[in-house]
């Protein structure tokens, strides 16, 4: 499994249920790393997307208050997400929110990041991957400016 995630520099990945901003070269290499793959995600997180299911992925929505989405497979717990990925062949993928980061971290072998060099007051987190010992960075990627927002893309992978 890997992460995939966009991180200002206070490590903040959202605000107010929401992304921190929106980055059309991150959009866009999101939808290219994920199509054909499997996505497991918070119901807050689902119900964040303009366009519901995300097309072209099996959409697995971890939620404790819902049984049922039309488009996506519900569970109510961890295990049971587990279960149903172990044996996939597609790539599996933990698209947020913070606490689906934070439950699903220690099963992941690769973090894809996209920092953006600036602040933006989020009020969801994850951890710094770029100091935990567990973590090597394995690829980074030039300074993209987007707008007037610098971004680079990062792949971390597990020792």
């Amino acid at each position: 499994m890997k992460l995939i995630l966009v991180m200002d520099n206070d490590n903040a990945i959202g605000r107010g249920g929401e992304l921190l901003c929106r980055l059309p070269e991150d959009m866009k290499r999101f939808r290219e790393i994920t199509t054909g793959s499997v996505v497991i995600m918070g119901r807050k997180t689902y119900e964040s997307f303009p366009k519901r299911p995300l097309p072209n992925r099996e959409n697995l929505v971890l939620s404790r208050s819902v049984k049922e989405i039309e488009g996506a497979e519900v569970f109510t717990d961890i295990e049971s997400v587990l279960k149903r990925v172990e044996n996939s062949e597609k790539t599996v993928f933990v698209i947020g929110g913070e606490e689906i980061y934070r439950q699903f971290a220690p099963y992941c072998d690769e973090a894809l990041i996209t920092r953006v060099y600036e602040n933006f007051g989020g009020d969801a987190f994850f951890e710094e991957i770029e100091r935990d010992p567990a973590w090597l960075l394995a690829e980074s990627s030039p300074a993209i400016v987007t707008g007037c927002r610098r971004i680079r893309f990062f792949r971390y992978v597990r020792k």
